[in-house]
């Protein structure tokens, strides 16, 4: 997946300050719900976490592939990742105007017996959703076993009806390049929403989000997909937090723009999620295929790209609610200023995309591109970990 990005940071990993105990612990999906994910599947756990499909997944109507009390060699990274806020819009109201989607309607794709709810080794093919095989302008193909493939490998076997498949893609020839992979789909009517999450052996995190139509709904206006990610970072725990962006500490609750460069004239490249006290967190990096420019639309709807706030228990989304009308993500619902110094902080990133139809974007006619609006994008960025992390040997003895 992360092959993709232009820019892959690099972790620092040496041994820190932690007792035993700390570099000891697990998660306990009892308590925080979700069912336990271990990897590898024996020897010592370089990953575990509570994952949730999207019908049990959190927030009003759900919040897609979810997965919680995330522990990276013994050590908490997470809280909670997962994308309650989603919405489709349509250039000048045309088509269906605009849509606050929903997230917790599971849908059919692709995968192995083994893999099915459970950490397997893929067989014959890898985790397949319906925005793997959206390639083309015009061509819909439904939801598993998928239709208008010529030939079409798939049949009704093949198909996972709900839930997430736990892949692991561990590469014994490079073992810092092994991952876990987390893959489901969810339908919002007509749109196919795939949903990913690879966490790698070297620590190093991708979350990524397609945009897929199952039957060719308002494929003749071109529109716009924004999915807010909510990454709910627990550096060694909730307390003593921090967000900085291009590493200047942000004090106070705060909302961003970026840019394809950053620099003169441009918003922040990454933003650190860090411990204050033990001085290692992760980096937060995007990369030019992973950026479509907020308000592109014109209709005001989405201003900002990332979103930095305190943590308020049970505060998933700008709103209460997800009426299906309600298209504006009014980011200063969440970020009104409250300090960030020190304390249990909560970060939204956004990933935009536009599906065009031809002779219609930027312009009619021949300035306008060519269509593209059934071809599935996929976007995401890349989060790496930084600082002084302790490393979690087999050696290590308290």
């Amino acid at each position: 997946m992360k092959t993709a990005y232009l820019v892959r940071a690099m972790a620092v990993l040496v041994l820190g300050g932690f007792s035993a105990s700390l570099l000891a612990a697990h998660p306990n999906c009892a308590v925080s719900g979700g069912t336990l994910l271990k990897w590898p599947a024996t020897g010592p756990a370089v990953w575990e976490m509570c994952w949730l499909a999207p019908g049990s997944s959190s927030g009003v109507q759900g919040s897609g592939l979810e997965v919680r009390d995330v522990y990276y060699k013994g050590i908490q990274v997470a809280k909670r990742f997962h994308s309650p806020i989603l919405f489709a819009e349509y250039r000048n109201g045309s088509g269906g105007d605009c849509y606050r989607d929903w997230k917790d309607a599971n849908a059919k794709f692709a995968a192995t017996p083994a893999v099915r709810n459970q950490l397997g080794v893929p067989g014959s093919f890898l985790a397949t959703t319906t925005c793997d095989i959206s390639k083309d302008a015009t061509a819909s193909h439904g939801t598993c076993p998928f239709s208008n493939l010529s030939p079409n490998p798939f049949v009704n076997a093949d198909c996972q009806a709900s839930g997430v498949a736990i892949e692991d893609r561990t590469n014994a020839l490079n073992p810092e390049d092994s991952y876990v992979l987390l893959t489901t789909q969810y339908s919002a009517s007509w749109y196919q929403y795939a949903s990913r999450i690879a966490f790698y052996a070297n620590g190093d995190i991708n979350p990524e989000f397609g945009y897929g139509n199952s039957n060719g709904t308002y494929n003749n206006v071109t529109h716009w997909h924004h999915n807010y990610w909510r990454l709910d970072f627990d550096i060694a725990g909730a307390a003593h937090d921090q967000i900085s962006a291009n590493g200047v500490l942000k004090p106070t609750e705060f909302t961003d723009l970026r840019s394809l460069t950053g620099g003169p004239g441009g918003g922040p490249t990454y933003w650190e999620i860090s411990d204050s006290v033990q001085n290692f967190g992760f980096r937060i990096t995007s990369g030019a295929g992973d950026y479509t420019p907020v308000n592109e639309s014109g209709r005001g709807l989405h201003t900002v790209d990332v979103i930095g706030t305190k943590f308020i228990n049970n505060e998933f989304s700008d709103k209460a609610d997800n009426n299906l009308s309600d298209c504006q993500m009014v980011a200063s619902n969440l970020a009104n200023g409250e300090s960030l110094a020190d304390t249990d902080v909560v970060f939204y990133y956004t990933a935009s995309v536009r599906d065009s139809t031809s002779n219609n974007w930027p312009t009619s006619g021949s300035g306008a591109i060519p269509q593209d609006s059934m071809v599935c994008k996929k976007v995401g960025p890349l989060i790496t970990p930084v600082g002084d992390w302790p490393l979690f040997r087999d050696t290590f003895e308290p």
